[in-house]
């Protein structure tokens, strides 16, 4: 039989600040950097969180280039 899952970690933020959408996305990546660094010199880590940190520093981006497309002058 295989081994029950656990449910990926659950972050809950104690207080909260106004941020730009490149603040977020590079203290996104630059957490993800630090995240997988120490994850992969633990062998294992949850990748589950990996990658769903990945999918939001996308999103982040994509979000960027289109918040300036729209801004952009015609």
């Amino acid at each position: 039989m295989d081994a029950p899952l656990s449910p990926p970690l659950r972050i809950h933020p104690i207080s909260e600040t106004p941020l730009t959408t490149r603040t977020a996305q590079k203290t996104t990546e630059a957490f993800l950097r630090d995240f997988q660094a120490r994850s992969t010199s633990a062998q294992g880590g949850n990748t589950a969180v990996t990658v769903q940190l990945q999918k939001l520093a996308n999103a982040l981006k994509e979000e960027r280039k289109k918040s300036k497309k729209d801004a952009a002058p015609l």
